[in-house]
């Protein structure tokens, strides 16, 4: 099968549809599919190359202020029509590249699918562009997926409002077997936040916290991501409540080192759908603290049981409390993070994923047929 696959933004950029498409795609290509992947160049990028058998071809693009996934690949849709693959298929509702690649799976007269990552929650001034995409933009590629693959349980009563419920099917995300450390997480120091820098992972609650702590003298705070306009702002924050904040990007291949090198991971996004950092902290034996946002009940019932609860926060002072609790008593959490190291990594395989996917694929095809 021949697969074109349409994407913002792709490896060496750092970011949850990234890794995404870039983990199915290895599994696409060692099951014998050749896969395109057309996305947006970036600083010392190559325009074309192959990373573990994938095709990539990167354009130039436009930026738009607002958005970090919505960017104009201007010659992208020309390229998409030049393609003759046996589907197309586009990642990431917000982005300009589903609606490129749905036309031309439209002109073409081929089978389109789009994978819904999130449901974005916008506030402030960027409703009014998010609604704009949602009446006039996210309608075109909705209508032309033969099939919405959605990653998150969470996001399902939001898109259905939208589509034909006949269309969604949920797949999650999965989780290298790369992902494992050889020391557990009591010998180590660094309280960390791995993600993008934007104002919807609200990093600054973490901040605000680690200031707070009683033990934080013998603590170092590690903020690793990609800035998207807020990095100066979180700097400021640490220097004002006199933090000692390490501030990393790091490529991919050296994202799981972070993970290895903390006690805990924090996330306190205002939204996801369903997160990578949760399954990857889980996978390399790492505590992760999370809002409750998109998926985050639902997985950590899964991998900590009855202990969930212990991991899950609401607002600032809990995670505080949570945070002091855990730092207090963490070698009683040692046997719940095994079992949910174990259990990621079992069902959550980005073998399984890649498969299932691929399962839909042929499907839509066959009924193309």
């Amino acid at each position: 099968m021949k697969i074109l696959i349409a994407v913002h933004s792709f490896l060496p950029v750092q970011g949850g549809i990234e890794n995404h498409v870039y983990q199915i795609s290895k599994e696409f290509v060692a099951n014998s599919n050749s896969v395109l992947i057309i996305t947006s160049s970036e600083k010392n990028t190559k325009k074309e190359e192959i990373i573990d058998g994938i095709k990539i071809k990167r354009f130039f693009k436009i930026n738009c202020p607002f958005f970090s996934s919505v960017n104009f690949p201007i010659l992208a849709f020309f390229e998409m029509l030049k393609q003759d693959p046996d589907i197309y298929v586009s990642h990431g509702y917000g982005s300009i590249m589903p609606i490129l690649s749905s036309l031309a799976a439209f002109i073409k007269r081929k089978p389109f699918v789009f994978t819904l990552h999130g449901y974005p929650e916008i506030k402030g001034k960027k409703r009014f562009f998010y609604y704009i995409y949602k009446l006039f933009m996210a309608p075109i590629f909705l209508n032309i997926a033969k099939k919405i693959i959605i990653v998150s349980k969470a996001s399902k009563s939001k898109i259905e409002q939208e589509v034909n419920q006949n269309k969604l099917i949920y797949i999650p995300n999965g989780v290298s077997e790369d992902f494992s450390c050889l020391e557990d997480y009591t010998k180590k120091n660094n309280i960390s936040y791995i993600g993008r820098l934007d104002e919807d992972k609200q990093v600054h609650i973490l901040i605000n916290v680690f200031a707070k702590l009683k033990k934080r003298d013998k603590l170092g705070l590690l903020i690793v991501g990609k800035d998207e306009g807020v990095k100066t702002k979180l700097q400021n924050l640490a220097y004002k409540l006199n933090v000692d904040a390490k501030f990393l990007v790091l490529g991919y291949e050296k994202i799981k080192q972070a993970y290895c090198d903390s006690k805990l991971i924090v996330l306190p996004s205002r939204y996801e759908g369903f997160s990578l950092v949760w399954l990857e902290a889980m996978a390399c034996g790492r505590p992760i603290f999370s809002s409750k946002v998109g998926d985050a009940e639902y997985i950590f019932k899964q991998a900590y049981k009855d202990k969930k609860d212990l991991f899950l926060f609401e607002t600032e002072q809990e995670l505080l409390e949570k945070l002091e609790y855990f730092l207090e008593n963490e070698t009683k959490y040692i046997q719940t993070i095994k079992n949910a190291s174990e259990f990621v990594k079992k069902e959550y395989s980005w073998k399984k994923i890649g498969l299932q996917t691929l399962e839909i694929y042929k499907e839509v095809l066959e009924n193309k047929k």
